[in-house]
């Protein structure tokens, strides 16, 4: 069994993967090439930071969700994995899912925001290029 340090250590790790794919994702859509692949890996890693409860969490709306996963880190790196999905619909002309998806990733990052203990330089940046998206 993992200590409360060991399984947080395990999340972090997971975090910083995900970040990872995630701008691997972007790279790839600003070069128009396939994401299939990524987006697969980041929502498998997704789910695997989301516990077993991921099926439900996910089609919950953002503040039930935010309160069963009550993160902060893994709710900001699920915004971004949703931020990167939207930006890849966008690429691909759906406008009508890339701006539901950019919603939902701006309702995610704000409850990551909602409760941090701090402000965070990177979740408020992203919360700020979001809203701009959402308010356009």
């Amino acid at each position: 069994m993992l200590t409360s340090s060991e399984k947080r250590d395990y999340i972090l790790r997971m975090i910083a993967q995900i970040r990872q794919m995630v701008e691997a994702m972007m790279g790839k859509v600003r070069e128009n090439e396939d994401t299939a692949e990524l987006r697969a890996q980041a929502r498998e890693s997704l789910a695997g930071l989301l516990g077993p409860m991921s099926d439900v969490v996910q089609r919950l709306d953002s503040a039930s969700a935010g309160q069963m996963v009550n993160d902060p880190d893994v709710l900001a790196a699920w915004a971004q994995v949703v931020d990167a999905e939207a930006e890849i619909h966008r690429a691909g002309g759906d406008a009508a899912s890339a701006d539901a998806l950019t919603r939902r990733a701006l309702e995610l990052a704000r409850e990551a925001h909602q409760r941090t203990h701090a402000d965070v330089p990177e979740l408020l940046a992203l919360i700020a290029r979001l809203q701009s998206q959402v308010d356009a």
